[in-house]
């Protein structure tokens, strides 16, 4: 029984992972440039959000962001807690919610639902 239990969180870890990739890219991918700030600002952790506003400009295609996300995902355990993807610029919510109009609204929502089609190929999760 020991050796199924394993087995199952392992499979679950690999789920969540690719999950939360989806997420970050397509949560980095689909927010609108300016400068790159906001892009740039999508910060993955691991138990808690980071609330830190990282100085970075001139990064339009986010690629500093996914890197980031990709190694912190990729160290992430189960038995750590949860997988955070924030972005605490002050104008982050406008941005999500159309102010820009190099974007349609909802980049957010887009990210959960990439995860959440992951999470439902590895029928972790029903439909909603």
């Amino acid at each position: 029984m020991v050796f199924v239990g394993k087995t199952v969180a392992k499979n679950s870890e690999k789920a969540v992972r690719r999950a939360a990739l989806a997420m970050d890219a397509v949560a980095v991918g689909t927010t609108p440039v300016d400068t790159g700030r906001a892009r740039g600002n999508w910060i993955v952790s691991i138990g808690n959000p980071d609330l830190r506003i990282v100085d970075i400009e001139g990064s339009d295609t986010g690629q500093a962001a996914i890197e980031q996300g990709r190694g912190t995902i990729g160290r992430w355990k189960l038995r750590q807690g949860p997988i955070f993807i924030s972005n605490s610029l002050p104008y982050i919510q406008a941005l999500d919610s159309g102010s820009s109009a190099q974007a349609p609204s909802g980049m957010t929502d887009q990210a959960i639902k990439a995860g959440q089609f992951e999470l439902k190929k590895a029928r972790l999760l029903k439909r909603l």
